[in-house]
């Protein structure tokens, strides 16, 4: 018996709206102070720690030699005052200098090299001037980086849990050229490391932006209108037996926040005939899956071949869900022929129908 089986597709219902955002530009190289991966703790700028120098190296534009003495320090002024500490928080039971890639500053099992240091003050969980050359790190891994370069974060980490809990990272970014010189990127609050002239006033601006969220719609897209089983087998118990699947199913929900309430795609299967042969759909067995989803979708139960009862669920998404494109579905297919089924080739409809909750 050879088995073939068409699948159709409709949208009920579908609500057309979608997202509209404001356009912005790409971010700056610059590590800005912030809580987020690839966010700096606080304020941190890098000072020429050579007895009777000691001056802050630019921003961008200042070389300095792999061996050369540098501390970090949270202020682009003052660094021979000596008076202005790191603030770690309550958390941190000890710092550590380190070297990671960048976006990996607050994951200790990716950092590249680390050495030891200390607070100030242990109960304030303050740090003064901390060494901060890449060789202050330590670990076999520097002589890499030296050789072939790169772009990394280099810093101060508050750590709890014997050094392996980061609950703060305060860094810089660091380019580094093949043979060990390098360029840094202050991390900084205002975007700048070049402090107002004496006298100067400055004037805050609020800026408002408008958002519209425009046209759109709760989408569903098949990949054929046709699928044909695989060759029947007579299995186990003696009875044909077909298997098949359909990938490629597509839900793409991009209707503005207020009308995005999630979603359900159900199933209804027709007989199958083949001349005056019919075989009840209760024997066609669909077994949902969700690939990918940035909807939190949910597969359906499956509908076992011989007990099937359509139409039936295929899956379903909450409302709140990311807007754009969503989710990816197939399903696995069986058919089972009751015994004495005359051999031929069979066919049916399966249609799926998509609603908005």
């Amino acid at each position: 018996m050879f088995t073939s089986i068409t699948a159709k597709a409709a949208v009920a219902g579908a609500i057309a709206v979608a997202l509209v955002g404001v356009s912005v530009t790409a971010a700056q190289a610059k590590a800005e102070v912030g809580t987020a991966t690839g966010q700096s703790s606080e304020e941190i700028y890098l000072w020429d720690g050579t007895e009777g120098s000691e001056t802050l190296i630019p921003d961008n534009t200042g070389v300095m030699q792999w061996g050369q003495k540098i501390y970090g320090y949270p202020k682009n002024t003052g660094f021979d005052q000596y008076d202005t500490y790191f603030q770690g928080p309550a958390a941190a039971t000890n710092v550590s200098v380190f070297l990671s890639n960048r976006g990996e500053e607050r994951d200790t099992s990716k950092w590249i090299s680390r050495g030891p240091n200390a607070f100030a003050d242990p109960a304030a969980k303050t740090v003064l001037t901390p060494m901060l050359a890449p060789e202050d790190t330590g670990g076999t891994a520097l002589a890499d980086v030296k050789a072939k370069g790169g772009d990394y974060s280099l810093g101060i980490a508050y750590t709890s849990g014997a050094g392996v809990i980061v609950e703060a990272p305060t860094f810089v970014h660091i380019k580094v050229l093949p043979g060990g010189n390098y360029t840094y990127e202050a991390s900084t609050t205002g975007g700048t490391t070049t402090p107002p002239p004496a006298g100067a006033q400055t004037a805050d601006i609020n800026i408002n932006a408008g958002v519209i969220e425009g046209d759109g719609a709760l989408k569903l897209t098949v990949p054929t209108t046709s699928v044909t089983l695989d060759a029947p087998v007579i299995n186990a118990a003696g009875l044909s037996e077909a298997n098949g699947s359909i990938t490629g199913i597509q839900v793409d929900d991009t209707r503005k926040t207020a009308d995005r309430k999630g979603w359900n795609l159900t199933q209804s299967v027709n007989n199958f005939v083949s001349g005056a042969n019919t075989i009840d759909k209760k024997n066609f067995g669909v077994t949902p899956m969700v690939i990918t989803t940035t909807q939190g979708a949910t597969p359906a139960a499956p509908q076992p071949a011989g007990s099937a009862v359509y139409p039936a669920p295929f899956a379903s998404a909450e409302a709140g869900t990311t807007a754009g494109i969503g989710t990816t579905l197939s399903a696995g297919l069986k058919l089972i022929a009751p015994a004495g089924t005359p051999a031929g080739t069979y066919t049916s409809t399966m249609t799926l129908t998509l609603v908005s909750k």
